[in-house]
């Protein structure tokens, strides 16, 4: 009865009914007397009540039936409507069993056909990694044994072009596995000090060489559920980022903290922060900016030295006032790093940084790992 009256089409129908009864009642109470009016009366009301019963038996239907859809959503119960009767609710219980079916056919088909992707990308990069880093001793057993400094700056240059090939042909492997679900985020508590640590590591020969300073505010018990090894990638690349985009002596700062929704992870830099029509693209794959300032990423291994690649393919030093880690990147790094942080139930947006007259002072990333879903 409960479910009826909390229906408010259902509750329409019977103060319709009722009204009609009512009325029919008094039309026969006028016109052709008491004991007639009585009758229609009790007549009005007997159908009152048998179409409240009719009601309330059809509503208990419809609940059993999405009581066995929604068990088998998310109990992975098998559907079945072969014990429902016949009529319109069979016919739509049975229609509900064939898309199902249907459905878990196809969905048994896909993640056969996303195993089958996850194993042939494994494949595929270990048979490019295997030459790719056979080549990169070749040349370095050739530049140890030559005497000419040129020849010694082109093998070096080479190596250089490796590591960047292996780096970028890794990363896109790694939003393929992403993008085909292959790849497996373990569900563990991930203390944000030690995960800051791991990321920053890499990057420490790259940082002394730009003489970029690293503010650290965090929250000592700051954690999250999620996957260190994948999240660690992520900040990584962020990092990098403003690494990239960070002038010789700037500072980049990392402030941490958690609340009761989540936990949220702010990263700055001192650079020339995005430019403003290009915020919305910042995240998308292979996105570059209209000029240097505001490249999307430039990624490449931070080990890599203040130099750059001229028009004839020549080493150059970058400018002065530049970070040392300054590759033309084709903008994949911020793409990953979103794509990891969304795997794990996370959001990261982009903005610029201001000071108090509004004027651009530096990027900021905004992470946000929650710890309900929002």
């Amino acid at each position: 009865m409960e479910l009826v009256l909390h229906n408010r089409h259902i509750k329409a129908e019977l103060i319709c009914l009722l009204l009609i009864g009512l009325a029919c009642t008094a039309v026969t109470w006028i016109f052709a007397g008491n004991k007639n009016a009585v009758v229609v009366g009790v007549m009005a009301l007997a159908l009152t009540c048998a179409h409240i019963g009719f009601t309330m038996w059809h509503t208990k239907q419809i609940a059993k039936l999405t009581q066995r859809v929604d068990d088998a959503l998310h109990a992975d119960n098998p559907l079945s409507f072969a014990d429902m009767r016949e009529g319109e609710l069979a016919l739509l219980g049975n229609q509900i069993d064939k898309t199902f079916g249907k459905l878990v056919s196809i969905n048994t088909q896909l993640e056969v056909e996303r195993q089958s992707l996850g194993d042939s990308l494994a494949d595929i990069s270990h048979q490019l990694r295997t030459p790719m880093t056979s080549l990169g001793l070749e040349l370095e057993l050739i530049r140890k044994h030559t005497a000419d400094p040129e020849v010694s700056r082109r093998l070096r240059h080479g190596e250089q072009l490796i590591d960047r090939m292996r780096w970028l042909i890794e990363t896109l492997l790694r939003l393929a596995r992403i993008d085909a679900g292959a790849i497996h985020l373990e569900q563990k508590q991930v203390q944000v000090v030690g995960l800051v640590r791991d990321a920053l590591r890499p990057l420490e020969v790259a940082l002394d060489l730009a003489d970029i300073t690293i503010e650290q505010h965090i929250d000592a018990d700051a954690s999250f559920i999620g996957d260190p090894a994948w999240s660690c990638e992520a900040l990584q690349n962020v990092l990098k980022n403003c690494l990239e985009h960070t002038p010789v002596g700037g500072t980049i700062t990392i402030q941490v903290s958690e609340d009761s929704l989540a936990c949220r992870i702010v990263i700055t830099d001192s650079g020339t922060g995005f430019d403003e029509q290009e915020l919305p693209h910042i995240f998308e794959r292979f996105y570059r900016g209209r000029t240097t300032s505001t490249v999307q990423d430039r990624d490449i291994p931070a080990t890599h030295n203040a130099t750059d690649v001229s028009a004839d393919g020549i080493l150059s030093h970058t400018a002065s006032n530049a970070s040392p880690v300054n590759p033309s990147g084709v903008g994949i790094g911020l793409s990953l790093a979103q794509a990891l942080i969304f795997a794990q139930g996370g959001r990261i947006r982009a903005l610029n940084k201001k000071d108090v007259n509004g004027q651009t002072i530096g990027a900021c990333f905004e992470i946000a790992f929650y710890k309900t879903v929002v």
